[in-house]
């Protein structure tokens, strides 16, 4: 591995340690111990003596058919996805790091190089036919967002966040322009970010240590911007690395992937899916897994766990159409996976969440792998696929229902 590649894994979630030489644990995924949430139309009488005789009952009933399961296609070899699913390759890009769609379905990337670039699908078979580069120069881009019903392009960049804007339309940016700066950085970063339904800016803040008290409160954080006023707030706590985050589509309620710290040996702790509450403390550095550490009073606990060191990146909510209906509402998250030891599972799982009070419990499966992967970035796109970029690979990958 070169030196470089060495330098991203000091920046996210990819870092994290890995696993004994024991067979990996099955992933898992933990409650929250603690909740906080026949009539008859009107008309003539008939004679009693015309009513004609009671019919006999029987059932009628024919048996449903199952629907047939789609055609598929996998350009992967040794890839696996459920029955019926379709795992191809929808663009070549370098190492990418972050996803986001416009209105008109195209596909914002940035790339480890510093660049964005714009992946378009015009002919419709799943596969980018264009490769635009809209902006470039950045250091360490690790997220990317548009804000909804504009153009306006935001960036998560080394320490900082960046506006984009293509003023004339010719899919260049034309104004750049700095509207965040000064976030501590270190062991990690600043990750992926989103807006929420309240219009503020939110974003993971990465630790700058492994095991630390933290000289800026807003490390190890998620926190919200508004970037119209300039105001900033932290929403949470005791996050080591949250790569990544994503808004519940039914209830609007926040969750973010979170890595732990490398210290404690190849089984421990356990990476995570957080629920994130307003005010809330996640337990890192002192507290990890359920419960465990010196330092675990007043914390939240995980909604799901995933195996140790396995570096829960990319996530994303299923509320489209395309797949069948059981994964309605479901999360999607990548793992990364780490290169510090062999057999690390890797690829995309599904959590099945159940609210349980005020939070909710998650089941944990895998929903699909494939040979050499590190996805990092995940996303759904509009045409209700799942779209998820392959660092090592320098591929972004569509999985679909069907062709």
């Amino acid at each position: 591995m070169t030196i470089f590649f060495l330098a991203f894994l000091l920046t996210v979630a990819a870092c994290s340690n890995s696993e004994t030489g024991e067979a990996p644990p099955t992933l898992t995924a933990v409650p929250n111990p603690t909740p906080t949430r026949s009539t008859i139309a009107e008309g003539t009488v008939v004679p009693a003596t015309n009513l004609p005789p009671e019919p006999t009952v029987t059932d009628t009933a024919v048996p449903t058919e199952p629907a047939p399961t789609p055609v598929s296609i996998i350009d992967i070899p040794g890839a696996t996805v459920p029955p019926g699913f379709s795992f191809i390759k929808f663009a070549d890009i370098y190492r990418p790091t972050g996803l986001t769609f416009d209105a008109s379905g195209r596909l914002f990337v940035t790339s480890f190089d510093g660049t964005v670039h714009i992946l378009a699908d015009l002919d419709g078979d799943g596969r980018s036919d264009s490769d635009q580069l809209f902006a470039s120069g950045f250091n360490i881009p690790l997220g990317i967002t548009l804000r909804p019903s504009t153009n306006d392009v935001y960036v998560s960049s080394n320490g900082q966040i960046t506006l984009l804007r293509d003023e004339n339309g010719d899919d260049v940016a034309d104004l750049r322009e700095t509207v965040v700066s000064g976030i501590p950085t270190g062991l990690h970063q600043n990750d992926n970010l989103k807006f929420g339904a309240d219009g503020w800016l939110y974003m993971g803040v990465g630790s700058t240590c492994d095991v630390c008290v933290e000289a800026d409160s807003r490390s190890a954080t998620i926190m919200r911007f508004n970037v119209d006023t300039g105001e900033s707030e932290i929403i949470a706590t005791g996050l080591r690395n949250p790569y990544d985050l994503a808004f519940h589509p039914v209830t609007g309620d926040l969750f973010a992937t979170d890595n732990g710290r490398d210290d404690l040996g190849l089984g421990n702790p356990l990476e995570e899916l957080n629920h994130i509450i307003v005010g809330s403390d996640y337990g890192w550095p002192g507290c990890w897994n359920d419960g465990e550490g010196d330092d675990c009073v007043g914390t939240e606990t995980a909604v799901a766990f995933f195996d140790p060191h396995a570096s829960a990146n990319g996530l994303d909510f299923y509320a489209a159409n395309q797949f069948p209906a059981e994964y309605q509402n479901d999360a999607f998250v990548a793992i990364f996976g780490t290169f510090l030891t062999d057999g690390v599972p890797t690829g995309i799982v599904r959590v099945q969440l159940s609210p349980s009070g005020e939070s909710y419990e998650g089941s944990v499966s895998w929903f699909a792998q494939w040979p050499e992967a590190r996805p990092l970035p995940l996303i759904i796109g509009p045409d209700g696929a799942i779209y998820v970029g392959d660092y090592l690979n320098s591929v972004i990958y569509r999985i679909s229902y069907g062709n």
